[in-house]
Parts: C-alpha cells; sequence; structure tokens
C-alpha cells in the first residue's frame, strides 16, 4: 500500500478526504516537516541534503567533529543490517565513552556524557548506589574499569573517599556520583577529604507515590549553603556538559548539582568537550535592561520561565558581589523556589553578596519577593512538534529516529523515555524544533502531534490519547486488521479520536522481522514527508545512516503496510444501562528505560553476586556499611562509628552477648532437652526488665547449609548483595554460605506464594502444574498436608521440584529472613547483674514420613558452648510484676513457661535482701515427672524454705496413679485464691499463666468455680469478674 499525505498544518483538520483505499492524493508540502517544504536535512547538512526535489540531491563530505558515526564507528567491527545486536551497535557507535576524543560529536544524554567525561579525567571515580538506581553513574559499571567503584548510601559515606584520597597522589582528582538523598550522609565527611574531589549531585528522586520527579527542595539548598568553606557548588542543567568541562578543567573540592529529572536525561547531541580553563558564569542575565526579573537557581524550575520573561539564573550560591549588584540593584526581583525554606536560602545568598559589593551603602537595594511553585514537569516548546512513541522496553526505533534526525542542523532534537512499571512498557517523546528556538526540558505528558503505539500490553493499561494532540495522527503498530481496530479500541477512545479529530494509521509489519526498526523508520519518515514513496534525498540520508546497507525490501514493505483508516464510519458504541467504562491510567513515570528494560523503582533493589573484593572493602571501610547510628565512635575519625551488632539488618536493637553456662536440666535417659542457658552480657549494656523476653537471632544448621549448597551447586564462598530489610536504598553483603545460614530462612515452612513463584520457574511442565495446583484454592489440602504433617522445609520444595531452580540472587526474594525467637527471660537483672538466663526445651519430631525434625533455633541454642557469641534483642512483654511491691502474685507455670516465675523469685528475693516489704508468692507448677523434669527444683524448695514462695501446689501428672495437673491444685486452693483474687488495695492479687495453651480454659473453669463456690457467685458473675481481671490486667496470660 502506498503512504497517507498528512496536512502540513499541525492544527487543520484532515485536507482531503479519506477514503477507504489506502491512497490519497499526496505532495511534499503535507508532510508533518517544520518549516514550510523543507525536509530536516536542509542544503548545509553534513550527511545528505536535499534542494528542491529529488532531482537535486547531493551528498555533503563529512566535517571533522560534526558526524559521530564517522569518528566512533572506527573502532566497532562492521555488521550489517539483520544480524545480532546490529542497532544496539548502530546506536552505540555514536554514545559518549571514556575514549571519545575531544571534539567529537556525540549522541546520547548529558548524563553520559558527563559519566565519560569523569571516567576519562579522574583517578577514581566512585558511585553511590542510590544514584544508580536513578540512572546516574549506572553507565559507568558497564565500561569495566578498575577506577571505577560501587559505594553504599549508609551512615559513614564519605569515610571511604576520605581514606582514599588520603592514600593517592595530592594531585589526583576524585568523582563522585550521588544524590540528594546521599547528600546527609557526605555533610559531615566532606571536610576530612583531601584533594582534587568533585561530587555530582543528582536531583532525581522517587516520590513517596513512586513517581520520580525532581529533589531540589529548600533542605538540599540550605544544606548546600553550609558547605565547608573550602568546597564550592555548581549548578547545571541545559548546561551540564559545558559546565562539566569547565569543572574538570580546575582544582578543587566542587559539588555540581545536576538537574537530572529532565533536560540531562534527554539525549541530544553534544560535543564532547575537553577540560577547560574557562570560568563558569555566577549566573545567565536575560534582558539586562528590565526593571523586573525573575530569579531561580539554575534547575528545572528555571525552566519554567517563560522565555519573553527577563530572568536571573543563579549557577552558584555564592556570586560576585559586584556583578550581582550590578546586574539587580534597584530593580525588582522576584525569587521563584519550591518552598520558603528555598526562597530563604537564596534571599540571604543575595543579601550577604550585596553587602559585600562595593559601594553597597550608596546603592539602591533591589526589591525581593518571593514565590513558592512546586517542583513539576516542564511545559513543551510552543514551537516544538512533540511525537510520542509507547513501546516495548527494548525498542529501539525512537532512538534510531533522534540519532537520525540529529543529524540534520537546522532541527533541534532532544528525546525523552519514561519508562512504567505498571504499564511494563516504555513512553519515548521525541521533541523536534528550529535549531533558532531555546532548548527547552521534554516532559512525560506533552501534548503530542503524532501518537505512535506499538505495544498493545501498553494501550490495555494507558490511556496513550488524552495527550494526543487536536487534529494528530495516531499510528497503530499492532497486529490488526482494519476491520478489528474499532472493535479492539475501547468506546473512551473511540470517542477521543472523533472528538479531537484523529486521523488514525495502521502498520503492518512482521514484528519478527529482523530488519524491523528500519522499516518502522521508513514508514515514519514517509508521515514526516507526506510522501507516497521515500523522497530520493530522504532515502539517500537513511542508506547513509546504515552505512549503505538500506535494503529495497524494507523501503516497500514500509509503504506496504502503512494505511489511514476512514474512522467517519466508526460508530462509538452505546454503554449498556447501569455499567461503567474501566477508566484507564494515565502514564506514569515509575521505572527508569535500559539495555535491559524498564528498570521498576517500585521494588526493593535487586539482590547481585559481587566481586570478590567486596569483603575486603567490608574490612577496609567498615564504616560504609554500618548500620549503628547512635553508636559513638571511640576509634580515629576515620575509622567512623563501631559495629556492634553482628546482624545489622534486624530493625531491633541487636547486642552480641556470650555463651557463659549451657547446663542440661533433665537426664540424658529423658524424652526431652530442658536446659538452662546463661549469657554473658557485659560491655553489651543490654539492659532488661522483669518479665520481658530475650529475641535469639539464630542461624541454621551448618552442615545442612552445606549439603544444600551442595546438592544445588552453589559456592559457599561467593558473595551476595542484597538490600538491607530496614534501610532503603542500602545493601548487606554476605557469602552464600552465610546468607544461607544467617539470613534466609531455608529450613522454615513455605506458604503458598513460594509455591505459585516456582511454579512460574520450573522448565518441567508437571512440575509447573503441580507447584501451580498446590498454590491454588483447589490444592488446599495438599498444601496443608506438607505443611502440617510432612512439615517440608523450602529446601525440600526446591529438593522435590529440581526443575524449578531459582538463582541465590532470586532465592533472596523468595525466601524470608530468619526471624528472632522469643524465650521468656528466666532471671532478674537486679538479681544476677549482667547475665541473661533463658529456660529451653528442644523442639524435635519425626513427620508423617519418618524422617527427624527440629526447631530451628532450639537446635542452634542448644549445640551451643560457652564462649559462642550469640546476637539477642530484647522484647516487651506482659508478665510485669504488680504495681506495688505488697500485692500478692499467683503463678502457674508448665513445663518451660516456669521461665518468667523463676525471674519474679529472683527478684522478690532480692528485694527482701533490701530490706523491702513485698508481698506473698504463690507458685503452681507441673510436668510429667518430678524426679526428671521438676525444672530447678533445688531452687524452688529452697525459696519455699525461706519464706519467698509462701504457697507451692506442684502437679506431676504421671508420677501417681491419677493425672493430676495445675488447674487440679488451683481447686483444692479455691478459698485461698478467691479471697486473694477479690480482695483490694494492696492485698489485690495477680494471677499468671505462662505455658502451652490447652490448660487455659481448665484454669479458667478453676477460678470460676472457686469463686462460685466460696464467694457465692453465680457462674456469669463469676466469669464477668475474671474477664474484669483480664481488663485490669490482673489476669495475665502468656501461652504458646
Amino acid at each position: 500500500m502506498a503512504p497517507i499525505a498528512l496536512t502540513s498544518s499541525l492544527t487543520s483538520p484532515p485536507g482531503l478526504p479519506v477514503k477507504k483505499s489506502p491512497v490519497a492524493a499526496a505532495t511534499k508540502n503535507q508532510g508533518i516537516s517544520l518549516e514550510g517544504d523543507s525536509t530536516p536535512y536542509s542544503a548545509t547538512s553534513t550527511a545528505v541534503s536535499e534542494d528542491g526535489d529529488d532531482k537535486h540531491v547531493k551528498v555533503a563530505p563529512p566535517s571533522p567533529g560534526s558526524s559521530p558515526r564517522e569518528t566512533i564507528d572506527e573502532s566497532l567491527p562492521r555488521i550489517e543490517p539483520g544480524q545480532p545486536d546490529y542497532y544496539t551497535r548502530l546506536l552505540a557507535s555514536s554514545a559518549p565513552v571514556p575514549s571519545t576524543k575531544a571534539g567529537t560529536v556525540v549522541y546520547g544524554s548529558a548524563i553520559q556524557v558527563l559519566e565519560a567525561l569523569a571516567a576519562k579525567h579522574s583517578d577514581s571515580v566512585w558511585v553511590y548506589d542510590d544514584a544508580a538506581q536513578v540512572g546516574f553513574g549506572l553507565t559507568l559499571s558497564s565500561w569495566n574499569l578498575a577506577s571505577v567503584h560501587s559505594v553504599q548510601t549508609r551512615q559513614g559515606a564519605g569515610l571511604e573517599l576520605a581514606g582514599y584520597a588520603r592514600k593517592s597522589k595530592s594531585d589526583a582528582r576524585l568523582s563522585v556520583f550521588a544524590t540528594t538523598a546521599t547528600l546527609s550522609y557526605l555533610l559531615p565527611n566532606l571536610s576530612l577529604i583531601q584533594g582534587n574531589v568533585v561530587v555530582h549531585l543528582a536531583t532525581t528522586e522517587a516520590k513517596e507515590d513512586l513517581t520520580l520527579g525532581d529533589s531540589l527542595s529548600g533542605e538540599i539548598v540550605k544544606a548546600l549553603s553550609g558547605l565547608p568553606e573550602e568546597w564550592d557548588t555548581v549548578f547545571s542543567s541545559f548546561d551540564t556538559v559545558e559546565v562539566a568541562g569547565k569543572i574538570y578543567g580546575r582544582e578543587g573540592k566542587i559539588i555540581h548539582v545536576v538537574e537530572s529529572a529532565h533536560s540531562a536525561r534527554e539525549i541530544a547531541s553534544y560535543t564532547f568537550p575537553a577540560p577547560s580553563t574557562g570560568t563558569i558564569g555566577d549566573f545567565t542575565l536575560s534582558n539586562p535592561s528590565a526593571s523586573e526579573i525573575t530569579l531561580a537557581l539554575n534547575g528545572s524550575l528555571a525552566a519554567t520561565i517563560s522565555s519573553g520573561q527577563a530572568s536571573l539564573i543563579l549557577n552558584t550560591l555564592s556570586p560576585s558581589p559586584d556583578a550581582l549588584a550590578a546586574a539587580i540593584s534597584g530593580k525588582t526581583v522576584t525569587l521563584l523556589g519550591t518552598s520558603t525554606s528555598e526562597t530563604n536560602t537564596v534571599r540571604t545568598a543575595l543579601l550577604s553578596a550585596l553587602y559585600a559589593a562595593s559601594g553597597s551603602s550608596k546603592s539602591q537595594w533591589p526589591t525581593l519577593k518571593a514565590i513558592v511553585a512546586p517542583a513539576r514537569s516542564p511545559d513543551p516548546e510552543v514551537a516544538a512538534k512533540i511525537v510520542s512513541f509507547y513501546t516495548a522496553p527494548l525498542a529501539p526505533l525512537p532512538q534510531l529516529l533522534t540519532q537520525l534526525f540529529l543529524s540534520s542542523p537546522s532541527l533541534h532534537t532532544r528525546l525523552a523515555q519514561f519508562g512504567s512499571a505498571s504499564a511494563r512498557g516504555l513512553k519515548s517523546v521525541l521533541s523536534l524544533s528550529p535549531s533558532t528556538s531555546s532548548p527547552h526540558p521534554v516532559s512525560s505528558n506533552p501534548s503530542a502531534f503524532v501518537t505512535w503505539v506499538s505495544d498493545a500490553n501498553v494501550l490495555k493499561s494507558t490511556d496513550v490519547l488524552s495527550s494526543a494532540a487536536q487534529g494528530g495522527i495516531l499510528v497503530l503498530e499492532l497486529p490488526w486488521t482494519e476491520e478489528e481496530v474499532p472493535l479492539k479500541l475501547s468506546r473512551g477512545e473511540i470517542e477521543t479520536i472523533k472528538s479531537k479529530q484523529l486521523r488514525v494509521f495502521l502498520l503492518d509489519l512482521d514484528p519478527s522481522a529482523s530488519t524491523l526498526p528500519t522499516k518502522e523508520t521508513v514508514a515514519f519518515l514517509l508521515l514526516y514527508t507526506g510522501s507516497q514513496r521515500l523522497p530520493n534525498g530522504i532515502r539517500k540520508v537513511l542508506d547513509a545512516f546504515h552505512s549503505g546497507h538500506l535494503g529495497r525490501e524494507d523501503v516497500e514493505d514500509a509503504q506496504a503496510g502503512l494505511s489511514e483508516l476512514d474512522v467517519s464510519a466508526w460508530e462509538v458504541p452505546e454503554l449498556e444501562e447501569g455499567k461503567t467504562e474501566k477508566v484507564k491510567s494515565a502514564w506514569e513515570w515509575d521505572a527508569l528505560p535500559g539495555q535491559a528494560g524498564v528498570v521498576s523503582l517500585d521494588q526493593d533493589a535487586k539482590p547481585v553476586q559481587g566481586p570478590a573484593d567486596l569483603a575486603a572493602r567490608h574490612l577496609l571501610f567498615r564504616e560504609a556499611f554500618a548500620f549503628d547510628d547512635e553508636s559513638p565512635s571511640t576509634l580515629d575519625p576515620l575509622a567512623g562509628p563501631a559495629i556492634n551488632a553482628l546482624r545489622p539488618s534486624e530493625s531491633e536493637s541487636t547486642y552480641l552477648a556470650t555463651v557463659s553456662e549451657n547446663r542440661r536440666l533433665t537426664p540424658l535417659t529423658y524424652d526431652r532437652n530442658v536446659f538452662h542457658l546463661e549469657l554473658d552480657t557485659t560491655g553489651t549494656g543490654l539492659k532488661y526488665e522483669i518479665g520481658e523476653a530475650l529475641g535469639i537471632h539464630g542461624w541454621n544448621d551448618a552442615a545442612e547449609v552445606m549439603e544444600f549448597c551442595s546438592w544445588y551447586g552453589l559456592d559457599p564462598d561467593s558473595l551476595v548483595s542484597f538490600p538491607s530489610p530496614i534501610r532503603a536504598g542500602a545493601m548487606e553483603t554476605r557469602t552464600v554460605f552465610q546468607l544461607l545460614q544467617q539470613n534466609l530462612d531455608l529450613f522454615g515452612r513455605p506458604g503458598k506464594a513460594f509455591y505459585a513463584s516456582l511454579a512460574k520457574l520450573a522448565t518441567s511442565k508437571a512440575d509447573a502444574m503441580t507447584l501451580k495446583f498446590i498454590s491454588a484454592p483447589e490444592g488446599a489440602d495438599l498444601f496443608k498436608r506438607m505443611a502440617d504433617k510432612e512439615t517440608v522445609t523450602f529446601a525440600d520444595v526446591l529438593f522435590k521440584f529440581r526443575t524449578a531452580r531459582p538463582s541465590i540472587e532470586e532465592l533472596v526474594g523468595l525466601i524470608p529472613e530468619i526471624k528472632p525467637r522469643h524465650y521468656s527471660i528466666a532471671s532478674s537483672q537486679k538479681a544476677v547483674g549482667d547475665k541473661v538466663e533463658l529456660l529451653i526445651v528442644t523442639v524435635d519430631w519425626i513427620n508423617s514420613k519418618g524422617s527427624p525434625r527440629f526447631g530451628q533455633c532450639t537446635r542452634y541454642l542448644a549445640a551451643l558452648k560457652p564462649g559462642d557469641k550469640v546476637t539477642v534483642s530484647i522484647k516487651p512483654s506482659v508478665m510485669k510484676l504488680p504495681p506495688l511491691d505488697k500485692q500478692p502474685v499467683i503463678m502457674s507455670g508448665l513445663g518451660t513457661g516456669a521461665a518468667p516465675f523463676r525471674a519474679f523469685m529472683q527478684h522478690r528475693a532480692w528485694q527482701r535482701s533490701q530490706g523491702i516489704d513485698v508481698g506473698p508468692l504463690l507458685y503452681y507448677f507441673g510436668s510429667r515427672h518430678r524426679s526428671q523434669e521438676y525444672l530447678y527444683g533445688e531452687e524452688i524448695e529452697a525459696y519455699i524454705s525461706s519464706g519467698i514462695i509462701s504457697h507451692a501446689g506442684l502437679a506431676f501428672s504421671r508420677d501417681g496413679p491419677k493425672k493430676v495437673y495445675i488447674q487440679h491444685k488451683i481447686k483444692e486452693d479455691a478459698a485461698l485464691l478467691a479471697d486473694m483474687l477479690t480482695a483490694k488495695g494492696e492485698n489485690a492479687a495477680y494471677f499468671y499463666l505462662c505455658g502451652p495453651t490447652w490448660p487455659v480454659p481448665d484454669v479458667f473453669e478453676a477460678l470460676v468455680g472457686s469463686l462460685q463456690e466460696t464467694k457465692g457467685m453465680k457462674r456469669d458473675e463469676a466469669e464477668s469478674f475474671v474477664d474484669a481481671l483480664k481488663e485490669e490486667e490482673r489476669y495475665v496470660l502468656e501461652v504458646y
């Protein structure tokens, strides 16, 4: 099919009637070119130019430094369209790299030029992880340079720079890529960094709604105004490349604030700079004679100032006093900022400079006003023609067209790309404007004259037509027939097409063709020129772009595949009564485009296997990996804060205790291993109250972990970096063995989500179906059997379904972290000092298949030896002593439920030793055999003899002919307990029950019965009384 001509006016409706036939009359002037009958290639183009018509085509000789492909392409092997990686290599041939020579024209973003310049002229380059996450410094890692180091944003950031600089040559230059989020971590240590340092600071951040935007806030500007004296601050946006050249031509310490959210991200044409000794202007003043001036920092907000408005754009917070006074004295200056804090900081900087100006006492001071405007996306240029592409993440078409148009000196061409995690696609906005126009940032949702959609998934979820311009063009490069298009589009989309008078084109190309991007390019140029066939001059341009390999078939396929649809025949479907149409979402910029596809910010950083020297970095620069924000450092300033915690990733404060005793309380011949564990906390600062619980951060069994590594095919000594669970943007590093032993709950019980995730990874259809069934509602019985009877673990499931083999990086996201297990503390700190004592029973059993199973943490604790280190934390508990020391305490414990009551006894004994008058303790304890499980029996008997325990009810269920439990002992003391529980004031008793859940109903019945029997209460009254005790926290349960 032949192409369809487009009207030359961007806002006028279609000029010629369109029929079902794809052919309409066309002239060269009916395209979307910018200036009458000109094409993007003028007579002065250094590529291929066209004079008047196709008969006068001339190839201009390349100018040195003007055509990037002529100068950079030499180092790359020549490949032709259709070969693997052809388009990737074609685009890369014009990109800036460290080996690029000064003066060479390159196509890329200002950030990419900055990265290449930093790598070329720095002894070392440091990239913080939060910068890489927003695409700042990200390309540096792809060049595999020994001078490039990845570091993490943590407490003590900057100390690694100081340490490196201190050991480097005096004239060495360090370049740093960071963000405004890194700044607060760097500020305390800037004065320690010696030598020549450039900190490039990106102003891109993820907002609370996870969309990306500008982060140059008032707080950041205020922080920058208070830098150490030897540090300078420079702001840049469209002039980033020029400023960078001057920065690398001077010595000193500089923070370079880059407007990275918009202008510096856009792909454009740049001349690769050489380090220059030229000065960086303090400000840029437009219309100096104007009496009213708008002033803003050089950033995204400055771009919102109208080009016809007098403005002063500040490049620094310390401008030259005399120059500033000459520029604004006697004028009305409106300070533009994102917050009052920002305008106040800028006002202070201006006034400071004006006071320092010569003759300031005689000068006429300016009138300063402030306007607070929220940071927002820039508006498009009025003169720009906007093309919006909605494509799959890796589609090269927008970048190919950008490079093609960048070679035209008559155009100002810029491309901005915005990823979307929800749409799983990429929006590329191509801005074409006359070369005489001023640069202007490209926003994510400008009014687009051409809307090009090649990804049906994007169309399903996104309202792509909301930003289509009135009278614009919609290109659907989708596998639809002409008849299917109105059926595939929604009712709202058809309404929009008709109301905006959009022209709709269908592009029918083979999506599997190896030269598809070339055909797409031809189709776009047909629309651009409004020609039935590709003009000869444009064909030559495109052929030169592809180094003489433009295929005739590609051109013909594009010409045949492009057709215009007759939308006048379309009818807007009626909406059924009572139904509403699903509203599609507007495009949200919440992800970054990359060669590996869209990188979503709506997720934690992905775990990665790290280099072998990463462990050394942790040791050499431990302060950069520390999490303890409060621990004072007693070391050298460059050593940073001490790391007290073995497991800094835990949200609770952790302490490193030492095992001083691990003593079994039950006989070796007994089937239950109940043991007493004593931990020495000397020097840790650990404090605990009576009744609190100790969190044990246990490890998996080392032998089982090694066995897992063996059959799973993992190298236990390789390194893995993964996101910190508590600090956004920070990473932790472990060996694979440490990760599996200390972090991942590998031998815990998986939930349904784990089976569902594995189903997607299984390469065997049988495994995939089984895993999917287990995770589905229909598989509930099988899941329950595996979880409750077979008690399968994550490792068991991975062993059983061997075709589902997640990588170690993926396992970090699939298997949860080992959670601390909490045990009631069996000691009083006032009585025992710097010790914590625990009462623990080993949990082990045989599952339904005869396999032994173990409780992860009790197995870990049982194996500890004196001298071993244990990471612990404290957790509050409901088991607290009464507020008054004389109030009676009734304690009921089963088995290891005796732990908190031992602490009660120790504390009351200590109180008595201090001469404190205390109330009575009643102790009810139950276990199976007195001779084998009378836990702390000797201590209990001593407390009874000394009167610490005023009454004891001991129930050993297996020792007599009849089974006796603690509820029976409670019933025997019905009158005593009823009197204590109904007493008032300091005689009002507190009742505690700790242990398994099964005796709770029986104990409740015993207490209710005692009130009925001895106090004459009716049953409902007795139950209400006990319930009231719960509300008053005088009836306390801690059961498991």
